[in-house]
């Protein structure tokens, strides 16, 4: 129990961390952006939409990595491996390319069309 409530302070921890990380990130960008703005004008623009590219991909790896989504989605995906490696085909099984096996829709269809 005391083994658990220190991974959680840890998790906790680093996500704050990380979060933090992010916040002067940004706060860096919007201060030198301003200066170079006044300072050169609008000629470093190409270098804003690509530091602003890494601020977006840094925003969504912080705050995105632990959201319950994601965590449903990678559950998910790691059911369906483990699934995949033991044999399983899983819920949607891929479609037969045996020719001779009868399809049940087809023939409960013909047998209606016999009886009527």
């Amino acid at each position: 129990m005391v083994g658990e409530q220190d991974e959680q302070y840890q998790e906790a921890k680093r996500r704050v961390e990380a979060k933090k990380g992010f916040y002067v990130h940004a706060f860096f960008f919007v201060v030198l952006n301003v200066i170079f703005l006044v300072a050169v004008g609008w000629d470093f623009l190409w270098a804003t939409v690509f530091w602003g590219l890494g601020l977006a991909l840094h925003g969504a790896g912080v705050f995105l990595r632990g959201s319950d989504w994601l965590k449903q989605w990678e559950h998910r995906a790691l059911q369906k491996e483990l699934d995949r490696q033991q044999g399983n085909p899983g819920p949607n099984p891929p479609p037969s390319d045996d020719a001779t096996t009868p399809n049940p829709t087809t023939r409960s269809t013909s047998t209606a069309k016999k009886r009527s």
